[in-house]
């Protein structure tokens, strides 16, 4: 189930939270304490879906001004007006909470725990100690420090399902998302989703229409397995739209998240056998090839890995973005013997720049600061170097940008003169957000044929996708999710 906390700070906004989250909330938490002058009876007549009735002092994270006894009676008259659950915190004063795992119906009766700060290296005592209360339902939350600790809440929830325990299990923080995730898949009594961005009550929550539409966490599933994108930022990756998509359109119950890695080698040893595949983005590419029993030749000869693979019980690594990209390119024009110029010099320009050539096309690659780096791209490729400022002066078949320029939000930047082009060029962005850059438009504008960044996107996708699987990709639906998203 998905609920959605109603944190408006005044009766008018929680009525309109109450009537826009019911329209996608299987549950709803009526955070009293951030709710001014709340009037409890109305609140509820308001809502047809099942409600929760939380009232959190500061010490438990929330914003009740009170002391315990008024913050109480409130909980008391919810479950005197219908409320389906009220959730009372365990660190309550125990001739407070004592009455509540008494007087009361135990299956209305959410009894919680909350850390802010991190999560215990064991949480098994803690919920011994919390199923020897009377209460059918419990709820730990903690923050997670660490990727690691996301395991740590999962196992928990695996073994409370085992004991036929109801118990919401879930880790706070960008670090925690991917249990907001997978609690639901793993046997979490519900996870919690924001009614959008912005009105969060917790820290990582994710927006529940984004929970309920791409990651289907709603979905009955008796057997699935994880994929996901690891890398530093990953908070802008896009891959969990079209793998999720992707998954949905062959009728698979498996799911992909993202995973935001600070150390590869640790969250390789810690994961191995939790994943059964990766999406592998800066700055994991290189970091993450020692760790592997094998690394495809295409791979090893460029130097970085973009998919990992469980083949036979090994792990391997390929690089997409090569194939992804020649792909793209071929599919309007043939390589060989082209003038191909590539503008950037990083890992990108390096992949891309690697299929050029197999392609047995004529490349120059450009730098701009850094000479240096430049010049060993250069070497590695066994192609010409020139300054990004001299790149208009050369003869140019297929122009390539390998550079963040022009990405969003730096959509009024361009790496290219629009005085350089020439009807008749092939200029290809790996840029994809905007879909449109610059840079495209004003090759458009010039006669020149357009290739965006979203058909290596996809193509490297799709890619992955079949070494995954073993599956044709439904690429038609995987383009569809990334133009939902970025028109």
């Amino acid at each position: 189930m998905i609920c959605i906390p109603i944190v408006g700070a005044s009766m008018p906004k929680a009525l309109d939270q109450i009537a826009a989250a019911e329209k996608v909330a299987d549950i709803l938490e009526l955070r009293l304490d951030l709710i001014d002058s709340f009037n409890l009876k109305v609140l509820l007549k308001a809502a047809t879906k099942p409600v929760i009735v939380t009232n959190r002092s500061k010490l438990d994270g929330g914003q009740f001004k009170g002391n315990d006894e008024e913050r109480l009676q409130a909980l008391r008259d919810a479950l005197a007006a219908g409320a389906n659950y009220v959730d009372i915190e365990v660190s309550t004063p125990r001739e407070y909470l004592q009455p509540f795992l008494e007087g009361y119906e135990t299956s209305r009766i959410i009894l919680s725990y909350h850390e802010f700060s991190n999560t215990p290296d064991d949480l098994n005592p803690l919920y011994d100690t919390m199923s020897a209360l009377p209460g059918e339902i419990l709820k730990i939350v903690t923050y997670a420090r660490d990727l690691g600790d996301n395991l740590k809440m999962l196992q928990l929830l695996e073994r409370a399902k085992k004991e036929n325990k109801k118990l919401i299990g879930l880790c706070m923080g960008d670090m925690g998302e991917i249990s907001r995730v997978l609690s639901p898949l793993y046997g979490g009594f519900l996870t919690f989703g924001s009614l959008e961005t912005g009105q969060e009550s917790a820290p990582g929550q994710i927006p529940a229409n984004v929970l309920k539409e791409i990651y289907r966490v709603n979905n009955k599933r008796k057997n699935f397995k994880v994929y996901g994108v690891i890398g530093n930022p990953v908070s802008k990756s896009m891959g969990y739209l079209i793998h999720n998509r992707a998954f949905r359109e062959i009728n698979s119950d498996d799911i992909y998240v993202s995973f935001l890695v600070e150390n590869v080698e640790n969250f390789f040893i810690t994961f191995k056998d939790f994943f059964s595949g990766l999406s592998v983005t800066m700055p994991a590419k290189e970091k993450i090839m020692p760790l592997l029993d094998n690394v495809d030749s295409t791979a090893r000869s460029i130097g970085a890995v973009n998919t990992v693979v469980q083949e036979e019980g090994r792990w391997v690594g390929y690089n997409t973005d090569c194939s992804g990209a020649i792909a793209a390119l071929e599919t309007y024009t043939s390589l060989k013997d082209k003038n191909v110029l590539i503008i950037g010099s990083g890992g990108t320009a390096k992949a891309i720049g690697y299929g050029v050539k197999e392609k047995d096309a004529r490349l120059t690659v450009t730098y701009n600061r850094n000479k240096e780096r430049g010049e060993t791209l250069a070497q590695e490729l066994g192609c010409k170097l020139v300054h990004c400022r001299d790149a208009g002066t050369r003869s140019i078949d297929i122009l390539i940008n390998c550079s963040p320029v022009g990405m969003n939000p730096n959509i009024n930047e361009t790496p290219f003169l629009a005085r350089d082009f020439k009807e008749g060029m092939v200029v290809f962005d790996s840029v994809y957000n905007p879909l449109e850059t610059r840079l495209l438009r004003e090759a458009k504008a010039a006669g020149c044929t357009v290739i965006s960044g979203s058909e290596l996107f996809i193509n490297q996708a799709a890619q992955q996708f079949e070494l995954w699987t073993g599956k044709v990709a439904p690429i038609d639906a995987m383009r569809q999710a990334l133009m939902e998203k970025l028109t």
